[in-house]
C-alpha cells in the first residue's frame, strides 16, 4: 500500500499550493489591484475566486487526511489526526500537520457561522489562516526530512511561501496611500469665485480695510450733501 502513501503525499501538496493561492488572494482583499497590475479587477472576481478555492482547498486537505489515516504504510489512528502529539510514527510531521488541519477547521466553521458570530470573533479566527499556512509549510518541510523525497517536494513549499510572500507586498504597496508633493503640502485650495458675485475670500486685514475705507465714503458723502 506504498501507492498510497504517495497518492497522499501528492494530495498534501497540491492541497499547500491551492492554500497558498488562498492565502495571498485573502491578503489582497480591500485593495486596488489596478494599481498594480494595470487592469481593473472588480472586487466581487476576487471574493468569488478566493471563496471557491477554499473549498477546493479543503477538499484535497480531507483527501489528504483520509488516505494518511487509511493507509497501513503509517499506522496512524483517525484521532491522531485530531490531536496533536498523539502519532506513534514521525511525531513532529504529524503534530505539524494536525496543528494545521485543526486551524484550517476553525476558519472553516467559523465562515459557515459568519452571520451568527460577532465579526471581531471571525475576525480574530480567519486572521489564524496565516498560521495554518505557516504551520502547513512547516509540516511539509518536515516530512520531507524525516521520510526523504525528491526536489518538487521541496519545491512546492518553496513556491508557496513565494506566492504567500507576493501577496502580502502587493496587498500592503495597494493599500498605501501616494504621498502628496512637497510643493502642495500645507497649500489651501481658494474656491474661485461664480459670475457675477463677488471674491470668495479675502483675507480679514483686506475685509477690515474695506469696511474702514467704506464707511469713510459714505461719511464723506453725507458732509457733501450736506
Amino acid at each position: 500500500m506504498i501507492q498510497l502513501w504517495y497518492v497522499s503525499r501528492a494530495l498534501g501538496l497540491v492541497a499547500l499550493l491551492l492554500l497558498s493561492v488562498v492565502t495571498a488572494l485573502g491578503a489582497l482583499h480591500n485593495t486596488r489591484i489596478g494599481q498594480a497590475t494595470g487592469q481593473a479587477l472588480p472586487r466581487f472576481v476576487l471574493v468569488a475566486l478566493h471563496r471557491n478555492l477554499a473549498l477546493i482547498t479543503v477538499v484535497f486537505v480531507v483527501l489528504h487526511v483520509v488516505t494518511v489515516v487509511i493507509t497501513p504504510y503509517l499506522q496512524l489512528r483517525w484521532f491522531d489526526a485530531l490531536v496533536p502529539g498523539t502519532a506513534r510514527y514521525s511525531p513532529v510531521p504529524a503534530a505539524l500537520g494536525v496543528v494545521s488541519f485543526d486551524l484550517l477547521l476553525a476558519v472553516v466553521i467559523s465562515s459557515a457561522l459568519r452571520t451568527k458570530i460577532s465579526k471581531r470573533v471571525w475576525t480574530l479566527v480567519h486572521w489564524t489562516s496565516y498560521v495554518c499556512f505557516a504551520v502547513a509549510v512547516a509540516h511539509a518541510i518536515a516530512n520531507v526530512s524525516f521520510r526523504g523525497g525528491t526536489w518538487w517536494t521541496l519545491v512546492v513549499p518553496l513556491v508557496s511561501v513565494v506566492v504567500v510572500v507576493a501577496g502580502l507586498l502587493v496587498g500592503r504597496a495597494t493599500r498605501r496611500r501616494g504621498a502628496l508633493p512637497l510643493a502642495e503640502r500645507g497649500h489651501v485650495a481658494v474656491p474661485e469665485p461664480r459670475p457675477g458675485a463677488g471674491p470668495a475670500w479675502r483675507a480679514p486685514d483686506e475685509a477690515r480695510h474695506d469696511r474702514r475705507t467704506g464707511s469713510g465714503a459714505v461719511a464723506d458723502d453725507d458732509r457733501q450733501q450736506r
